[in-house]
C-alpha cells in the first residue's frame, strides 16, 4: 500500500511538472508570436454590436475556410478600457494602437464589436480590407446583453446592486457601455443608452452599405451552414471544410431567447427601444 501511494504521488508530481512545462512552452511561443507578428495588410474585419452573434459567425467563418481568427483584440490588450476611453476621447488614434499591438491585427480574420464604432478610422488603417457586420434585432441584442450581465430589463435606471455588480467586473467595457460611453451616447436610462448605441451600429451599416457586407443573425440561425458558405464566398474565401458538427457549439454565454420580451423589459422600456430604434428596425426588416 505504501509503494502504491508512493507511485501515485510520483505520477502526480510528474504530471504536474509536465503540465507546467507545456504551459511554459505555450507562453514562450505566444510571446515569440507577439514579438514577431506583422500586421495583416488586409484582414477580413467583422463588426457588429456586442451580443449580436459576431463571435460565433467569426469563429465558424474561420472553421469553414480553414483560416485563423482573432477574437476581440480590445478585450485582450485593453481589458480595463483605458485605451478605448482615450481613443473615443480622441487623445490617441486607432492607427497608433494597431501599430503598438501588431499581433492582434495579424490574422486573416479579426472580429471585435468595438470596430463598429470606429469604422472611419478602421477604414483608414485597412483600406483594402473587406468588412462584415453582424446585426440582430435590437430587442434581442439588448436582452442578451442584460442576460449576460444578469441585469433586469425592466428597471427605470440601474440600481445600486446593478452598479456594484458592473463595477466588480474585470472587463470595464460593459460598465462604460451601460453608462453611455465607448462611444458617448444620449439617454436618461441604461435602456435608452443601449438603444441609441444599437442605432449607431445600424447606421454604420446603412451609411456604408456599399462597402460593408450585412449578415443578420436571425438569417444565420435559419440556415447556419448556407449563410456561412455564402459569406465565405463573398469575401473570397473557400468554404471547403465540413463544420456540421460545430455549428451548434456555444461560443459565448447564451442568453434566454425564450423569454417574453414584453415581460422582460416591461411596457415602458419596450416602448423606449421601439421608439429609439424604429427607423433602423424598419430599414433592416425588424418591424
Amino acid at each position: 500500500m505504501f509503494i502504491d501511494r508512493f507511485n501515485q504521488n510520483r505520477i502526480r508530481s510528474i504530471k504536474t511538472v509536465l503540465v507546467r512545462g507545456l504551459n511554459w512552452l505555450d507562453r514562450v511561443q505566444e510571446n515569440y508570436q507577439k514579438k514577431t507578428a506583422k500586421i495583416h495588410p488586409k484582414p477580413i474585419l467583422i463588426l457588429g454590436h456586442q451580443k449580436s452573434g459576431t463571435t460565433v459567425i467569426a469563429a465558424l467563418l474561420g472553421k469553414i475556410s480553414g483560416k485563423p481568427v482573432l477574437i476581440d483584440p480590445f478585450h485582450q490588450f485593453d481589458l480595463k478600457a483605458l485605451l478605448r476611453m482615450r481613443l473615443f476621447q480622441q487623445e490617441i488614434d486607432l492607427s497608433s494602437l494597431v501599430q503598438a499591438h501588431p499581433f492582434y491585427f495579424s490574422m486573416p480574420i479579426v472580429k471585435d464589436p468595438n470596430f463598429t464604432f470606429l469604422y472611419p478610422q478602421l477604414r483608414t488603417c485597412f483600406p483594402e480590407s473587406q468588412y462584415i457586420i453582424v446585426m440582430r434585432d435590437p430587442r434581442d441584442t439588448i436582452r442578451s446583453i442584460l442576460n449576460r450581465l444578469k441585469i433586469p430589463g425592466n428597471l427605470p435606471e440601474l440600481d445600486a446592486t446593478c452598479k456594484q455588480k458592473l463595477s466588480a467586473m474585470d472587463a470595464k467595457g460593459w460598465q462604460l457601455m451601460l453608462e453611455g460611453h465607448l462611444p458617448d451616447v444620449p439617454g436618461n436610462s441604461y435602456i435608452e443608452r443601449l438603444a441609441h448605441r444599437w442605432n449607431i451600429a445600424a447606421e454604420t451599416y446603412l451609411n456604408h452599405r456599399d462597402s460593408i457586407i450585412l449578415v443578420r443573425y436571425e438569417d444565420f440561425l435559419q440556415d447556419k451552414i448556407g449563410t456561412l458558405k455564402t459569406l465565405a464566398q463573398r469575401v473570397n474565401l473557400n468554404p471547403n471544410k465540413d463544420i456540421s458538427d460545430l455549428v451548434d457549439i456555444q461560443y459565448q454565454p447564451r442568453g434566454n431567447r425564450a423569454v417574453n420580451l414584453m415581460e422582460f423589459f416591461g411596457k415602458e422600456n419596450s416602448m423606449k427601444i421601439d421608439s429609439i430604434c424604429k427607423t433602423g428596425m424598419e430599414r433592416l426588416n425588424y418591424l
